[in-house]
């Protein structure tokens, strides 16, 4: 598709058949939350550079480079990345020559990223773990009558349909560590059933198996409970355990620990973040961790349960072997 190319500009700020014309291009080129979230950030930058007499539309990479620096003083590295893509991606769609594709730009984003991962706002904040503590609470809630996004409470029937599923989303996912994905992706014939009670789980889609066969996970006795709860009369092994989307899995996630009273922000890595906890309260070394939870490396691992790691650290274990009242540790 040809782009529009305004003439006779001088940075002034784009009318609004011109954004409209954005709009429609953004719209091809786009997924519909990746272009509001461009037009939303542009219209921030918009707000900051009128205020300032700066350059608009067409901006320059000086104007780029002061807007980021600005942003940067309480925005974490991804904001200021989203804010560089939505200038580049208005200033195409435009007509308009890209201003964030010059050198001093570049060096002046990566300078930003640098000082704000030092200033401990780097990476993405993990979503509230879903703990032992936080699935029996939803065990305890999840029968109760929601209320959607329309403003209606479901009904009777359908809570304590949806109930019981809530809570196999929330068990199964915490034994297996599993991802939005893999859970989506769970089938009956995946999970074989064990003498004592509990499970073995083949997670066939993963971004970590030897060659994208996955692997094979342990789930405790009150998971496949959880799950003979909810099989249907003569479902087939090929048949989905959930049945529902990953989006959709992250969204009940939500909605049951919202319901439960355990806040917002949850979503469908909370169950996975929540057993890294535990697991690294309960004793788990980092190597054990990251094998459960089939992580390559250790930074997510180590970012999940950071606090539970302080507390058997070295200065821990001092402490731990020291009477109050003696001035040594003990042997």
């Amino acid at each position: 598709m040809e782009h529009p190319t305004p003439a006779d500009r001088e940075g002034r700020a784009l009318t609004e058949a011109e954004l409209l014309r954005v709009r429609e291009v953004l719209a091809t080129e786009f997924s519909p939350n990746t272009r509001l979230s461009y037009l939303s950030h542009w219209e921030a930058f918009e707000r900051w550079a009128a205020g300032r007499g700066r350059p608009v539309a067409p901006t320059d990479p000086d104007t780029v480079s002061a807007h980021l620096a600005d942003l940067a003083e309480n925005a974490r590295p991804s904001t200021l990345r989203v804010r560089r893509c939505a200038i580049k991606a208005v200033h195409q769609a435009a007509g308009l020559a890209d201003p964030t594709a010059a050198e001093s730009v570049r060096k002046a984003l990566a300078g930003l990223v640098r000082e704000a991962v030092a200033q401990g706002r780097g990476g993405p904040r993990p979503a509230p773990a879903l703990t032992a503590t936080a699935l029996a609470a939803i065990r305890a809630t999840a029968g109760q009558r929601q209320v959607g996004k329309s403003g209606r409470r479901e009904s009777a029937a359908t809570a304590a349909k949806r109930g019981p599923v809530d809570i196999a989303l929330c068990s199964v996912m915490r034994d297996a560590l599993m991802r939005r994905s893999e859970a989506a992706a769970l089938k009956w014939g995946d999970i074989e059933t064990l003498e004592d009670g509990s499970g073995d789980l083949t997670i066939r889609v993963s971004n970590s198996g030897p060659e994208g066969r996955g692997s094979v996970q342990y789930i405790g006795t009150e998971a496949m409970r959880d799950l003979a709860a909810i099989r249907p009369p003569g479902a087939a092994d090929a048949d989905l355990v959930f049945g529902l989307s990953p989006s959709r899995i992250g969204n009940r996630i939500k909605r049951a620990a919202a319901s439960a009273g355990l806040g917002d922000g949850f979503s469908g890595q909370s169950p996975r973040i929540g057993m890294a906890q535990d697991l690294m309260a309960a004793g788990a070394e980092l190597p054990e961790l990251m094998s459960a939870g089939r992580w390559k490396t250790s930074s997510m691992p180590v970012q999940y349960a950071r606090n539970q790691a302080a507390k058997r650290d070295v200065v821990a274990q001092y402490y731990s072997k020291r009477d109050p009242a003696d001035t040594e540790p003990k042997p």
